[in-house]
């Protein structure tokens, strides 16, 4: 039931974080719209796996996100003074069999518990690039 250039905006949409960083566009992923949390990472992931680098994607998830937010004197990188929050993981972040090990916030590890797995294919994230 959606329009022609509904499908085709879902459809380029991983693209424009890419051509926001080839223009050097300051930007940040937002979760406006993302259903499911776990959708929030995969639409980063689909936006590098359409050209966006990796280290563009993960300062926008971070640096770049404080930046805009107003608050990278407190977060948004690893540096003396700032809060710690960290995520931990057993692989590179934008692949799909990466786990998250470890979460830290304001410098405390929280305990993660193994969540069922999500069913694989299908899905379709929604929002957030």
């Amino acid at each position: 039931d959606e329009s022609l250039s509904t499908l085709q905006a879902r459809a380029n949409a991983p693209k424009v974080p890419g051509a926001l960083e080839k223009a050097g566009v300051t930007f940040a992923f937002s979760a406006t719209g993302v259903r499911e949390p776990r959708d929030f990472l995969r639409n980063a992931a689909r936006a590098v796996k359409a050209g966006l680098s990796p280290d563009a994607a993960l300062r926008a998830l971070t640096l770049d996100a404080a930046k805009i937010a107003g608050a990278d004197a407190r977060v948004g990188s690893i540096d003396k003074g700032k809060i710690a929050n960290l995520v931990v993981t057993n692989g590179d972040l934008f692949e799909d069999a990466t786990q998250i090990r470890h979460v830290f916030v304001d410098g405390r590890m929280l305990v993660i518990e193994d969540a069922p797995a999500a069913p694989r294919g299908g899905g379709r994230g929604r929002g957030g690039l």
